[in-house]
Protein backbone atom coordinates (compact mmCIF):
# COMPACT_ATOMS: atom_id res chain seq x y z
CA UNK A 1 0.00 0.00 0.00
CA UNK A 2 1.38 3.30 -0.97
CA UNK A 3 0.57 5.91 1.98
CA UNK A 4 1.55 8.62 -0.34
CA UNK A 5 -0.48 7.92 -3.12
CA UNK A 6 -3.30 7.61 -0.73
CA UNK A 7 -2.70 10.84 0.63
CA UNK A 8 -2.62 12.18 -2.83
CA UNK A 9 -6.36 10.27 -3.85
CA UNK A 10 -7.40 11.44 -0.11
CA UNK A 11 -6.52 15.06 -1.17
CA UNK A 12 -8.24 14.83 -5.40
CA UNK A 13 -11.28 13.68 -3.34
CA UNK A 14 -11.56 16.38 -0.48
CA UNK A 15 -11.16 18.98 -3.45
CA UNK A 16 -13.38 17.69 -6.24
CA UNK A 17 -16.01 15.94 -4.04
CA UNK A 18 -18.21 19.38 -3.61
CA UNK A 19 -18.26 20.31 -7.29
CA UNK A 20 -18.89 16.50 -8.15
CA UNK A 21 -22.13 16.53 -5.43
CA UNK A 22 -22.84 20.13 -7.15
CA UNK A 23 -23.25 18.40 -10.80
CA UNK A 24 -24.60 15.39 -9.71
CA UNK A 25 -27.72 17.40 -7.98
CA UNK A 26 -27.85 19.70 -10.92
CA UNK A 27 -27.78 16.68 -13.26
CA UNK A 28 -30.87 14.57 -11.01
CA UNK A 29 -32.95 18.03 -11.49
CA UNK A 30 -32.47 17.69 -14.98
CA UNK A 31 -32.55 14.23 -15.86
CA UNK A 32 -34.52 12.99 -13.47
CA UNK A 33 -32.54 9.28 -12.83
CA UNK A 34 -29.50 8.98 -10.71
CA UNK A 35 -27.70 6.67 -13.22
CA UNK A 36 -27.05 9.59 -15.79
CA UNK A 37 -26.84 12.21 -12.95
CA UNK A 38 -24.03 10.32 -12.16
CA UNK A 39 -22.48 9.19 -15.64
CA UNK A 40 -22.57 12.81 -15.90
CA UNK A 41 -20.61 13.78 -12.81
CA UNK A 42 -17.82 11.29 -13.38
CA UNK A 43 -17.55 12.56 -16.92
CA UNK A 44 -17.71 16.03 -16.15
CA UNK A 45 -14.81 15.81 -13.29
CA UNK A 46 -12.65 13.62 -15.60
CA UNK A 47 -12.70 16.78 -18.69
CA UNK A 48 -12.16 18.92 -15.70
CA UNK A 49 -8.93 16.81 -14.80
CA UNK A 50 -7.90 16.94 -18.05
CA UNK A 51 -8.48 20.82 -18.71
CA UNK A 52 -6.40 21.87 -15.74
CA UNK A 53 -3.57 19.78 -17.12
CA UNK A 54 -3.50 22.73 -19.53
CA UNK A 55 -3.83 25.20 -16.83
CA UNK A 56 -5.60 26.57 -13.84
CA UNK A 57 -9.30 26.70 -13.29
CA UNK A 58 -10.06 30.23 -11.97
CA UNK A 59 -13.82 28.73 -10.89
CA UNK A 60 -14.03 25.14 -10.85
CA UNK A 61 -18.05 25.28 -9.78
CA UNK A 62 -18.64 27.42 -13.27
CA UNK A 63 -16.76 24.90 -15.06
CA UNK A 64 -18.58 22.32 -13.91
CA UNK A 65 -21.86 23.17 -14.19
CA UNK A 66 -21.16 24.59 -18.15
CA UNK A 67 -19.56 21.03 -18.54
CA UNK A 68 -22.32 19.97 -16.93
CA UNK A 69 -24.75 21.58 -18.76
CA UNK A 70 -23.35 20.62 -22.08
CA UNK A 71 -23.13 17.01 -21.62
CA UNK A 72 -27.00 16.96 -20.67
CA UNK A 73 -28.01 18.86 -23.59
CA UNK A 74 -26.13 16.34 -25.73
CA UNK A 75 -27.88 13.64 -23.54
CA UNK A 76 -31.06 14.76 -24.93
CA UNK A 77 -29.48 15.28 -28.73
CA UNK A 78 -28.55 11.76 -28.34
CA UNK A 79 -31.75 10.73 -27.36
CA UNK A 80 -33.59 12.54 -29.63
CA UNK A 81 -31.63 11.55 -32.52
CA UNK A 82 -31.81 7.77 -31.28
CA UNK A 83 -35.50 7.75 -30.00
CA UNK A 84 -34.69 6.96 -26.40
CA UNK A 85 -33.38 3.24 -27.82
CA UNK A 86 -31.59 1.72 -24.97
CA UNK A 87 -27.65 0.89 -26.06
CA UNK A 88 -27.10 -2.76 -25.50
CA UNK A 89 -24.37 -3.87 -23.28
CA UNK A 90 -23.89 -6.44 -26.03
CA UNK A 91 -22.12 -3.94 -28.61
CA UNK A 92 -19.65 -2.72 -26.08
CA UNK A 93 -17.81 0.54 -27.75
CA UNK A 94 -14.12 0.00 -29.41
CA UNK A 95 -13.40 3.69 -28.41
CA UNK A 96 -11.39 3.21 -24.78
CA UNK A 97 -13.56 5.22 -21.79
CA UNK A 98 -12.55 8.27 -20.85
CA UNK A 99 -10.70 7.05 -17.42
CA UNK A 100 -8.77 4.81 -19.98
CA UNK A 101 -7.72 8.05 -21.84
CA UNK A 102 -6.59 9.69 -18.83
CA UNK A 103 -4.51 6.57 -17.36
CA UNK A 104 -2.60 6.16 -21.19
CA UNK A 105 -1.70 9.64 -21.31
CA UNK A 106 -0.59 9.48 -17.48
CA UNK A 107 2.08 6.61 -18.67
CA UNK A 108 3.48 8.08 -21.41
CA UNK A 109 4.41 11.11 -19.73
CA UNK A 110 5.97 8.84 -17.00
CA UNK A 111 7.38 6.68 -19.68
CA UNK A 112 8.85 9.74 -21.56
CA UNK A 113 9.95 11.29 -17.91
CA UNK A 114 11.76 8.13 -17.05
CA UNK A 115 13.55 7.67 -20.60
CA UNK A 116 14.92 11.18 -20.55
CA UNK A 117 16.31 10.60 -16.88
CA UNK A 118 18.29 7.61 -18.36
CA UNK A 119 21.84 8.08 -19.48
CA UNK A 120 21.99 8.36 -23.27
CA UNK A 121 23.52 4.76 -24.24
CA UNK A 122 20.93 3.24 -22.02
CA UNK A 123 18.24 4.72 -23.49
CA UNK A 124 19.03 4.42 -26.84
CA UNK A 125 19.77 0.47 -26.09
CA UNK A 126 16.28 0.33 -24.34
CA UNK A 127 14.50 1.80 -27.26
CA UNK A 128 16.24 -0.55 -29.59
CA UNK A 129 15.52 -3.65 -28.10
CA UNK A 130 12.02 -3.13 -26.70
CA UNK A 131 10.56 -0.44 -29.40
CA UNK A 132 12.56 -1.58 -32.62
CA UNK A 133 13.00 -5.80 -31.69
CA UNK A 134 16.68 -5.89 -32.07
CA UNK A 135 18.44 -8.46 -30.93
CA UNK A 136 21.32 -8.22 -28.49
CA UNK A 137 23.93 -8.71 -31.07
CA UNK A 138 22.45 -6.58 -33.35
CA UNK A 139 22.75 -3.74 -31.25
CA UNK A 140 25.74 -4.81 -29.47
CA UNK A 141 27.32 -4.90 -32.94
CA UNK A 142 26.15 -1.31 -34.55
CA UNK A 143 27.64 0.51 -31.00
CA UNK A 144 30.84 -1.44 -30.34
CA UNK A 145 29.67 -3.03 -27.08
CA UNK A 146 29.35 -6.55 -26.16
CA UNK A 147 26.26 -8.55 -25.94
CA UNK A 148 27.36 -8.94 -21.89
CA UNK A 149 27.41 -5.00 -21.79
CA UNK A 150 23.88 -4.82 -23.88
CA UNK A 151 22.15 -7.32 -21.83
CA UNK A 152 22.87 -5.15 -18.52
CA UNK A 153 21.99 -1.94 -19.80
CA UNK A 154 19.03 -3.59 -20.56
CA UNK A 155 18.33 -5.16 -17.37
CA UNK A 156 19.24 -1.50 -15.52
CA UNK A 157 16.77 0.17 -17.94
CA UNK A 158 13.45 -2.28 -17.26
CA UNK A 159 14.62 -1.61 -13.33
CA UNK A 160 14.73 1.92 -13.81
CA UNK A 161 11.18 2.00 -15.69
CA UNK A 162 10.02 -0.43 -13.18
CA UNK A 163 10.74 2.39 -10.52
CA UNK A 164 9.09 4.99 -12.75
CA UNK A 165 5.84 3.18 -12.63
CA UNK A 166 6.08 2.16 -9.37
CA UNK A 167 6.51 -1.25 -9.64
CA UNK A 168 8.65 -3.83 -7.75
CA UNK A 169 9.45 -7.56 -8.09
CA UNK A 170 9.14 -9.81 -5.59
CA UNK A 171 13.04 -10.30 -5.45
CA UNK A 172 13.12 -6.36 -4.23
CA UNK A 173 9.97 -6.45 -2.15
CA UNK A 174 11.89 -9.24 -0.60
CA UNK A 175 15.41 -7.09 0.12
CA UNK A 176 13.14 -4.06 1.77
Amino acid sequence: MNVAYDAEERRAEERWAPVRDLVRRFALRRLGRADLADDIAQDTLLRMVEYERGGRIDSPFALGLRIAENLVNEHYRRERRWGGVELSEALPSPNPSADRVVEGREAVETLTAALRKMPRLRREIILRRRVRHQSCAAIAAELGLSVKAVEKHVTRGLLDLNKAFGKTGPAREARR
